[in-house]
């Protein structure tokens, strides 16, 4: 789960068209099977014995509808197996996941999050080593992409369902009307300004939509920006200081000083559900941070009409690493424990490589991660082109590959707790950044130790 930049560089097979339309190379993987609908199709390896498989995943309802969508024409094709959805808002789910593969209850399909990867491996052997199985094709990803965020220890624990990118979607329609430019790059000054003189005009305004999860994302952004480092290192030190921590917090507490934010105690009542805020709906708030793969669901919520903009996240004019984050939306898992592992890896290779389940998914977890996938929905008219452009900006701007340690919920857990308290005014920027660091090295030495 290392990773580096390198292959954002020439990730040409995902985002440009033309070079889709082209046909761009697979990195050095095998000559990929283009009949992925051949080798996937069910209809090819049809059985005759009932076969019941259950699949988990997050999202919100177009995401629902399209996997729902997908799994009925799977039914179509291969009309023993029967796939039962069990879906949920983001809010609870990671917890939920880990009950279930701590009981032995999970699904047989899950989709997870790239960030959960290493410390659920840490805790079993709860996943299928999707390398070892012969019916699921790996040659249409991009290897290193493939590389960085689904294999561990030399197994593919889970392949990506799309391709995501960290950025900005914003009501161009209210930023017009409030005389916001959307046309240049914005830093962390430039939300302090524009968030002030908003909500100056009218105190109904706010610049950026928050949850405490957009907060602590944007908080662990500006720091990587001023380090130029991992948030946590791989032999578990933190890859920042007390000093950049502080001036993350400071910059926090000024920006709810000058409205830049909705109060958190408003905001906190809609967990992971921003798209839902009557801020948003309301058009009442301009910006939301969040991943390409959520656009379409705070469109979704908006009159009907209204213009919509994405655009880069904040960079500081000094960022020793711009902190833009290109990944995974999630990857698809399936569990060791599963009595049909066969039929589920049928199913698995089917949603990820076939034409046809890639027009009827189209963009609701990004763009697909298959540049024939991609391709299919392209040609379909399913994915906005709105999201490609955004992340061909992104991985223009991309920086280093996360690691998986990084987003540790644990640590995460602690992060929001102190972000919590300078918006509460429960503490000061340094006495946060001081139990910040404490906190965070007490947890991850207790990790190690859990993971040796």
């Amino acid at each position: 789960m290392k990773g580096k930049k390198g292959w954002v560089g020439t990730l040409c097979t995902i985002v440009a068209l033309s070079s889709i339309a082209a046909g761009c190379g697979n990195n050095g993987n095998t000559a990929s099977k283009e009949s992925t609908a051949g080798a996937s199709s069910p209809a090819a390896t049809a059985q005759t014995k009932p076969v019941h498989l259950r699949f988990a995943w997050w999202g919100g309802d177009a995401r629902h509808k399209a996997t729902q969508d997908a799994i009925a024409l799977y039914k179509t094709k291969f009309p023993n197996v029967g796939i039962e959805g069990e879906f949920q808002g983001y809010d609870g789910y990671e917890q939920k996941l880990k009950t279930q593969l701590a009981g032995g209850t999970s699904a047989d399909l899950m989709q997870v999050d790239t960030g959960w990867l290493q410390d659920l491996a840490s805790r079993g052997d709860l996943f299928v080593d999707l390398a070892k199985q012969l019916s699921m094709d790996l040659s249409g990803f991009d290897e290193k992409f493939l590389k960085d965020y689904g294999m561990l220890d030399n197994q593919v624990l889970g392949v990506p369902l799309g391709t995501n990118a960290s950025i900005v979607i914003a009501n161009q329609t209210l930023a017009d009307k409030l005389g916001i430019s959307l046309d240049r790059q914005m830093d962390w000054d430039t939300l302090l300004t524009d968030g002030k003189r908003i909500h100056d005009l009218d105190k109904k305004y706010y610049l950026v939509n928050s949850d405490v999860i957009k907060i602590s994302l944007l908080f662990k952004a500006f720091v990587k920006q001023r380090s130029g480092q991992q948030w946590v290192n791989e032999d578990y030190s933190l890859g920042f200081t007390q000093e950049d921590a502080a001036a993350a917090f400071a910059w926090l507490q000024k920006a709810y000083e000058v409205g830049v934010f909705q109060p958190l105690g408003e905001a906190a009542l809609f967990p992971s559900k921003t798209e839902q805020n009557p801020k948003w709906i309301n058009q009442e708030v301009v910006l939301n941070y969040d991943w390409t793969s959520s656009m379409n669901t705070y469109v979704g919520t908006l009159p009907e009409g209204t213009e919509v903009a994405v655009i880069l996240p904040p960079i500081a004019k000094d960022a020793k690493d711009t902190a833009v984050l290109v990944r995974p939306a999630s990857l698809l898992a399936i569990s060791n424990k599963s009595a049909n592992v066969e039929e589920a890896v049928k199913f698995a290779n089917w949603f990820v490589n076939d034409k046809d389940a890639a027009v009827t998914l189209g963009d609701v977890r990004a763009i697909p991660a298959v540049p024939s996938s991609a391709k299919a929905a392209m040609e379909a008219g399913k994915i906005d082109k709105t999201i490609t452009a955004a992340i061909d900006a992104a991985l223009q701007r991309a920086g280093n590959v996360e690691n998986a340690l990084s987003n540790l919920s644990e640590t995460d857990d602690i992060l929001k707790d102190e972000v919590q308290k300078v918006a509460y005014n429960k503490a000061s920027p340094d006495q946060a950044a001081d139990e910040l660091v404490e906190r965070l090295n007490e947890k991850l030495k207790e990790i190690k130790n859990r993971t040796r």
